[in-house]
């Protein structure tokens, strides 16, 4: 389910559930739903510029100068999630992205997050949004395919 709302500076915002969180989507960064809005501005935007990278806890807190401590309170506490389950939450709405613009096939947009291996970006892919990045190209094939 997909919730729009206006920010105080009028910034477009979508609002999705997972599980029984939710995580804010800004538009303004990145077109459609790739930059993620959460708590800290500062982690979000690493992890907006670090997308094409695996990204370890200790590097996040690291390059950020923050504990760990910090790190998880700050997601827990904006996001409802931890710092990495929403890294990969990021990475699978830039595949899903990635899929729309229909400029890259699977292996490619895998290759292009940096994930080593075509079948863990499929499982991640799966167990985020419920279907394949196969099905998810699909779907919105059918759906631009639909006469109006």
């Amino acid at each position: 389910m997909v919730f729009r709302a206006q920010h105080e500076n009028d910034t477009l915002f979508s609002i999705f559930g997972f599980g029984d969180n939710e995580i804010t989507m800004s538009q303004t960064e990145i077109k459609d739903d790739l930059s993620l809005f959460c708590g800290d501005k500062r982690i979000v935007q690493y992890m907006e510029a670090h997308v094409r990278e695996h990204l370890t806890m200790e590097q996040l807190c690291y390059d950020n100068i923050l504990s760990r401590s910090t790190v998880q309170k700050i997601m827990n506490e904006t996001c409802g999630c931890g710092a990495i389950e929403f890294f990969s939450h990021l990475k699978i709405e830039t595949a899903k992205q990635l899929i729309r613009d229909n400029k890259m096939s699977i292996t490619e947009i895998a290759d292009y997050l940096g994930y080593t291996s075509i079948h863990y970006f499929s499982r991640q892919f799966r167990h985020l949004t419920f279907m394949s990045p196969t099905e998810y190209a699909s779907s919105i094939k059918s759906l631009s395919d639909r006469p109006e």
